[in-house]
């Protein structure tokens, strides 16, 4: 998972951490922060919840976070020599 691009998400969005940490139910900044650091992991059952305060679809936001580097990888392939 890429978490660089999750706390780019949101704050590109301008939402703070707080209003992050309400939505999918935490006490504290502190703790939503910690999923954004790595520290902590992300449940999938909040996956839904944060794609629509990023006002995205649920697909777009796995794409953006969990398979946006594999792909950047995978396109240096040279297919020449295959």
């Amino acid at each position: 998972m890429n978490y660089d691009k999750l706390r780019e998400l949101r704050v590109s969005r301008k939402i703070p951490l707080q209003e992050m940490a309400d939505a999918i139910g935490l006490k504290t900044a502190g703790g939503y922060l910690r999923i954004e650091t790595g520290e902590n992991k992300l449940d999938a059952k909040h996956l839904p919840v944060i794609a629509k305060k990023f006002n995205m679809d649920l697909n777009e936001l796995t794409n953006e976070i969990f398979f946006e580097n594999k792909v950047e990888q995978t396109s240096n392939f040279d297919t020449r020599s295959a």
